[in-house]
């Protein structure tokens, strides 16, 4: 959850009182609704990640981001469609997702417009650039620059349930 956005957050979406579980130690449990474009399956590892931009920009750095048997969060703000394929091929040619556990997609908002149309959503350039990779994909877990933003412990053990019917992630020590 960004801290920034407090004031401007919806106080019907549950943000608030999910970030209050979390400061107090109460479990922390999200059930999500389907996507299409969702691949199932069921992992259980720590999370990490964030921004895309920022992940991205520490490729090949000493605080790189470690994703060996990890399930790595993602989200974004304010990008080209194509800078995100290019961003998604450079973890990949990195190493990122080789032995990857699962992958959530965050709120990817306020994607700029090309003069030339892209020709795919961004769920579908996520799936194109992880098509050969076989592990569970959630699509839309409500985090990132939204009004709706749900916390994300990093570096918490979670078990990532992903289903045509519903989608889970469950947080614990």
């Amino acid at each position: 959850m960004m801290i920034t956005g407090f004031e401007d957050m919806d106080q019907n979406n549950n943000s608030l009182s999910k970030l209050k579980n979390v400061l107090f130690g109460n479990n922390l449990s999200y059930s999500i609704a389907p996507n299409k474009n969702n691949k199932a399956g069921k992992s259980e590892a720590i999370i990490v990640g964030g921004n895309l931009t920022l992940i991205q920009s520490t490729i090949g750095s000493k605080t790189e981001l470690k994703t060996k048997d990890k399930i790595l969060f993602i989200e974004e703000i304010g990008e080209y469609a194509y800078h995100i394929d290019r961003m998604l091929y450079s973890l990949k040619r990195a190493g990122y997702f080789d032995n990857c556990k699962g992958l959530i997609v965050g709120q990817i908002s306020d994607i700029k417009k090309n003069t030339t149309d892209f020709g795919m959503s961004i769920n579908e350039l996520i799936l194109d650039v992880l098509d050969e990779y076989d592990f569970p994909i959630l699509f839309d877990f409500p985090a990132g620059h939204e009004k709706t933003n749900y916390p994300i412990i990093l570096g918490r053990k979670i078990i990532l349930d992903v289903s045509k019917l519903e989608s889970k992630v469950t947080f614990y020590d």
